[in-house]
């Protein structure tokens, strides 16, 4: 296997996803053909994106058509991306797809910067609240131990326990922030992939964060009714335009859902008798607007007026996420690194001088 077929060549980045995203649609809309616009850009393109532009550009000069290259597993390219190229060369109309799908890539790049920047802090308290409890465990818990032992203190039993891991501190003291670093670079590097794009892994890197998962799903349904918009402008038929859209989520139950409607709708079934076909797997405000849209003979601006409104949602939940995730984030971490030191320190200290007192008042 040549160096030039490796699929190394094709693992590009959620970044580099962008920036090839931006370039072929910059040569469709000012009409230059991509073997020759991808083969000149390959050269300024760094590593693996210029690798990946040069195959693109052979093979489409070798006359594969751009979605049956994308299509190549050694290129890597995330399904939800091939979706979108098929819909918008479907619809010719690949510049407006293509520009759909950036949009939500650079919205992940900043949602992944963000959480980042918002467990900076957090980690830092954390790594200091970390130390000082192997300090403590290391250097003040063994002396608290022997006294709260002398004067029979409640607790001494415990402080002796904590006394006791300082003999295997050496192994736990860094093994625990250091597994914590190694998952924080883990998520850092799986994240950076241009598999963020697919729901499943956007979940999985980003859903856990409070917020998140509403700006992801606002997001998938952006695209979704952008693509479809675009189909039925360019006077797709609508079942196909459904199934195409559906694909171009990424998404399992809106893929099924598409397809079901799609058939409904091949059988003559108006889309507003589809919701008994469809259900929850859609959206309500897809729903309405596709049936709304249709009877009124409107579904174009309907699906227009949904994509902004799914676009908006987005913004608003991830300036929430931008606002508070720090701010709880902080607090968790802090709050619970100051519970358990101050358990252990402040707890033994009272336990002792109330012992103390107790000798005294004999």
């Amino acid at each position: 296997m040549s160096s030039s077929d490796s699929p190394r060549a094709g693992c590009i980045s959620l970044e580099e996803l962008t920036a090839l995203n931006d370039e072929i649609a910059s040569l469709v809309r000012a009409g230059v053909p991509l073997e020759h616009g991808l083969g000149c850009l390959a050269g300024d393109m760094p590593g693996r994106l210029g690798e990946v532009a040069a195959r693109i550009a052979q093979r489409i000069e070798q006359g594969e058509p751009l979605d049956r290259v994308l299509a190549d597993p050694t290129m890597r390219i995330p399904p939800v991306y091939r979706a979108v190229v098929e819909a918008g060369l479907r619809s010719g109309r690949l510049p407006s797809a293509l520009e759909s799908v950036a949009r939500s890539t650079r919205w992940l790049t900043e949602c992944r910067r963000m959480v980042i920047g918002s467990f900076v802090y957090p980690l830092l308290l954390f790594l200091l609240g970390w130390t000082f409890l192997v300090f403590f465990v290391l250097k003040i818990a063994p002396g608290l131990a022997k006294s709260m032992g002398d004067f029979g203190a409640l607790g001494s039993d415990v402080m002796a326990t904590v006394a006791g891991w300082g003999r295997s501190a050496e192994y736990w003291g860094p093994a625990v922030p250091l597994a914590v670093l190694v998952l924080i670079g883990a998520w850092w590097f799986l994240s950076a992939r241009a598999s963020l794009v697919q729901p499943y892994s956007a979940g999985m890197a980003l859903g856990w964060i409070p917020w998140m998962r509403g700006v992801l799903k606002s997001l998938r349904m952006a695209t979704f009714t952008e693509v479809l918009a675009t189909l039925v402008e360019n006077q797709v038929p609508l079942p196909e335009s459904l199934e195409l859209a559906g694909e171009t989520s990424g998404d399992r139950q809106t893929v099924e859902a598409s397809r079901r409607l799609a058939d409904a709708v091949r059988r003559g079934e108006p889309v507003a008798a589809g919701e008994r076909w469809v259900g929850h797997r859609l959206p309500p405000l897809v729903r309405w607007l596709l049936a709304a849209g249709e009877q009124r003979g409107a579904l174009l601006t309907a699906l227009r007026q949904a994509a902004e409104t799914y676009r908006r949602r987005a913004e608003r939940q991830a300036e929430m996420a931008r606002l508070y995730v720090p701010v709880l984030a902080t607090v968790l971490v802090g709050g619970a690194m100051v519970t358990v030191e101050a358990t252990l320190v402040f707890g033994s200290w009272a336990s002792l001088l109330k012992a103390l007192v107790g000798i005294a008042l004999r």
